[in-house]
């Protein structure tokens, strides 16, 4: 019986020990050093740290983390990767909310953080293996059990703690796999950041099938023609990327310089895909089969996909498609009813791909995490995912936009009340409101307070990501309220958006 994502691996491990897993610039790894790695971290951790409980992994990203991760789950323990790029100030957040017993370091990273017991990741190769315990610990193993928490941007200010468990993970790897014919000839090129959802697929199809996955350095998605160049040297068959990595291709006229002829599939999730930059793509490799998925980081990776077999204008808007196999989607209308087509509904997911919750945050999982209001009859658990869609004439659930503040942008789901937590943080600022401009896909802060534009800035590259940093920075005097003495954000919506 499959309990685990390392029972999944184990198969793996046995039809294919030779064949490489995943492989960096700097090193590759099989299936059985992978192993072998992994259970020499996961011996170590097992002196450190108990079972069920939170491992940070801080490590500069590379095939290096694989092995930690695994090690993390031989200790019978789950694992957050937090990356070496990420501003201090977050990662001391992220780190205060999980509580880790054990962080996981490199000689990158290790002089960046205080307070958990750091493992060296170098000294932890070197453990003896200690199978006794190790193979203990899988006998009180249960699907339900956490594999990872990812943390995403949240509207306090505080990043959210989203937990998948092994059971979620199984189920969503076992349907592309097996729906897209992904196996031990599937070569994918890894894209997305191990903290990001969008990395799942990369990181567990090798597990299921023997795949191999390429893992270049983040400068290489800097320069579009050189990361196609890397995909055609290596004959790279399959992409899992964000919308914004195959925009950035076609905006910088990369094809121009490599069209490598070796993609079969290209699947993408995190944000809306323009079909301007998709038939760009469709055009230089038609061969390949284009999907759209769909799914917040609490639903796993996907749960909706829409395969592309048909041709669509520059200003169409890709449906999100269909259920994937084992999940549910409803719309509901704010009285609380599924809304009937072509009526705009909130977008609800039911299924095993469901998170089980926020971490060490019941308040903000029970605001989203409900029961299903269309069933009264036994307990059926919901996420409100936020996102607005309607079924337009053709059956097809279309995306119309977020019901609060929160963002898609550059493939990352994003909330404006956390960028405007950060400037408030700054002590010379009054007051501050963020806008997100859909038409130029830019965020624009607006503030009251005794600091310049530019010191602003160079004050918020030390709190946020380089994602979540302000396009626009605009200093009024003072900032218009409304009626309830808030800020007035539809009347500067209006003027510095034109929306």
């Amino acid at each position: 019986m499959i309990t685990s994502v390392l029972d999944l691996f184990e198969q793996t491990l046995s039809n294919f020990p030779s064949k490489v897993a995943f492989q960096d610039i700097t090193r590759s790894i099989t299936f059985q050093e992978l192993q072998r790695e992994a259970k020499a971290i996961g011996s170590a951790i097992c002196r450190l740290s108990r079972p069920n409980h939170p491992i940070a992994v801080y490590m500069e990203k590379g095939a290096n983390n694989i092995s930690a991760f695994l090690g993390c789950l031989y200790a019978g323990c789950f694992y957050t990767p937090v990356d070496k790029d990420m501003p201090i100030e977050r990662v001391g957040m992220i780190l205060k909310n999980l509580k880790p017993e054990v962080i996981i370091c490199d000689e990158n990273t290790k002089g960046n953080v205080t307070g958990s017991v750091i493992l060296l990741y170098e000294e932890a190769l070197t453990n003896p293996v200690n199978n006794e315990i190790l193979e203990n610990i899988r006998t009180h193993t249960k699907t339900t059990d956490i594999l990872y928490v990812l943390f995403t941007s949240g509207s306090t200010g505080v990043p959210k703690g989203v937990t998948i468990s092994h059971a979620a993970v199984l189920d969503f790897i076992e349907w592309i796999c097996g729906r897209y014919d992904l196996d031990e000839h599937t070569l994918l090129c890894n894209q997305a950041p191990f903290y990001f959802d969008a990395s799942v697929p990369d990181i567990y199809i090798p597990i299921k099938t023997g795949a191999t996955v390429l893992i270049p350095p983040k400068s290489y998605y800097t320069f579009p023609s050189k990361i196609l160049r890397f995909i055609e040297e290596y004959g790279v068959n399959t992409l899992i990327w964000v919308p914004s990595a195959l925009c950035n291709v076609v905006n910088c006229y990369a094809f121009d310089v490599c069209v490598p002829k070796s993609i079969k599939l290209v699947i993408f999730c995190g944000e809306v895909m323009p079909c301007k930059h998709l038939n760009e793509w469709r055009h230089h490799i038609p061969e390949a089969l284009y999907v759209n998925m769909y799914g917040p980081t609490e639903a796993t990776y996907a749960c909706m996909y829409y395969e592309i077999k048909k041709q669509f204008s520059h200003d169409d808007c890709l449906p999100l498609g269909k259920p994937c196999e084992n999940s549910e989607i409803i719309l509901i209308s704010d009285d609380d009813r599924e809304a009937v087509p072509g009526e705009v509904g909130e977008i609800c997911i039911l299924g095993q791909c469901l998170s089980q919750g926020y971490y060490n945050d019941w308040e903000r999982t029970r605001e989203v995490f409900v029961q299903n209001p269309l069933n009264p009859y036994w307990t059926e658990r919901m996420y409100r995912t936020g996102d607005l869609a309607y079924i337009n004439e053709d059956g097809d659930i279309i995306f119309v936009g977020r019901k609060d503040f929160q963002i898609k942008r550059l493939g990352y789901r994003i909330e404006l009340g956390e960028i405007e937590a950060a400037i408030l943080s700054e002590q010379r600022i009054k007051s501050a409101c963020c806008l997100f401009n859909k038409s130029t896909n830019e965020i624009i802060a607006i503030y009251t307070g005794e600091i310049a534009k530019k010191e602003l800035g160079v004050c918020l590259r030390q709190i946020l990501p380089q994602y979540m940093l302000p396009n626009h920075y605009i200093h009024l005097d003072a900032m218009p309220l409304n009626l309830n003495g808030k800020i007035d954000r539809v009347s500067l919506k209006k003027e510095y958006t034109k929306e």
